[in-house]
């Protein structure tokens, strides 16, 4: 689908690669510095967390059995820390390079995920570490304590399996976040198989399988299985509204060859120029947006477009005019998406509210013809 918005501007593709390698290379260097700056106080964050920790593991509880292990368990800590320094850094040139490229809904849709999700599943694993690992350690202390046999823990261990429930935690909550605001914003089906559903859990699964620690390995099936059930459980019990106020949806209508029609009406106001009718007067199976000026307001446009694809628009009504004065980019957009783009002039044809109202309903009434 070769889509045209008001934000593309024609370029090379060199350009766009330039300006990937200038961000990548700042958000490098951004990194490398962090991973320097982690790994100078990584043994005394390490030390102050295992003495906070109970059962009296900092008293000669914990032993490194591996120390080739060890050190790569403590890399990982340096690289997990830095990864989270530079979060809002990647967060920022994420946005910054794909805006311009995305639909409006897709753009807020990504905004939401990138900057609410990430900081609430940052919080949630920050969570983890200073109260719910520690206090999980407890309470399986406490179950597993036989009397004349003390507890000795792997330092590599305890660091793989802390790091891996924290990825785990961080991608449910992703995916949780990123599948809800979807549906909120219409972009993802009901229908299991959606597309864009699959790439999300598609997404998550292939950061679990490079994240997933050695020690995670032998759960590593019912872990990538729970990433893809619970967040769909929780979005049963999720709220139905709309995010988006691009008006109302179409219908599906069977015409009497057994054609699937979805029609839409774009009630432009030309500027105040051109009359328009009352939304509610219309043919509750026909699709409604409102626009002031669809010509002159190059995000309306992005906004009706997004519309007709998100709602799957097969014939899409312009009331102002007849559809020619509007951009060609648009118009090839609009037929590049599977839809129909005629005008209804009532810009130039002197017609009364009430004929206005039998043209437009008549248009869906002769569908079943």
């Amino acid at each position: 689908m070769d889509l045209h918005l008001s934000r593309d501007r024609p370029q090379y593709l060199r350009a766009h690669v330039d300006e990937l390698t200038n961000r990548a290379s700042a958000l490098l260097f951004l990194l490398s510095l962090a991973t320097v700056l982690w790994w100078v106080v990584i043994d005394s964050v390490i030390e102050t967390w295992l003495n906070n920790l109970p059962l009296g593991i900092a008293h000669g509880t914990i032993s490194v059995y591996d120390p080739h292990g060890w050190m790569s368990t403590r890399w990982s800590m340096i690289s997990l820390l830095a990864l989270v320094t530079t979060l809002p850094f990647a967060a920022h040139q994420l946005i910054r390079f794909t805006d311009r490229g995305l639909l409006p809904s897709e753009r807020k849709w990504l905004r939401i995920v990138t900057i609410g999700g990430t900081s609430f599943a940052l919080f949630c694993s920050y969570y983890w570490w200073v109260w719910g690992y520690p206090l999980a350690i407890e309470n399986l202390g406490y179950a597993g304590n036989i009397s004349g046999i003390g507890a000795r823990y792997d330092a590599v261990q305890l660091f793989d399996v802390g790091i891996g429930v924290s990825w785990w935690l961080f991608l449910v909550i992703i995916s949780t976040i990123g599948l809800t605001v979807a549906r909120l914003l219409s972009m993802a089906l009901i229908e299991p198989l959606d597309p864009f559903r699959i790439r999300i859990h598609g997404t998550v699964l292939l950061v679990w399988w490079l994240a997933c620690p050695t020690v995670m390995t032998n759960i590593w099936p019912f872990a990538a299985l729970s990433l893809v059930i619970l967040p769909e459980f929780i979005l049963l019990f999720s709220p139905s509204l709309s995010l988006t106020t691009s008006g109302r949806s179409p219908s599906s209508v069977f015409d009497s060859e057994g054609k699937i029609h979805r029609k839409a009406i774009a009630l432009c106001g030309c500027e105040g120029a051109c009359p328009s009718i009352p939304s509610e007067s219309l043919n509750p199976h026909l699709g409604c947006v409102k626009s002031q000026a669809l010509c002159l307001d190059a995000d309306a446009r992005d906004t009706l477009l997004d519309y007709v694809i998100r709602n799957q628009a097969t014939q899409l009504l312009i009331s102002g005019c007849d559809g020619t004065p509007l951009p060609v980019d648009f118009r090839q957009s609009i037929k590049a998406a599977s839809c129909e783009l005629s005008g209804m002039n009532w810009l130039d044809n002197d017609t009364k509210e009430s004929d206005r109202i039998e043209m437009v309903n008549r248009s869906i009434t002769s569908l079943n013809k």
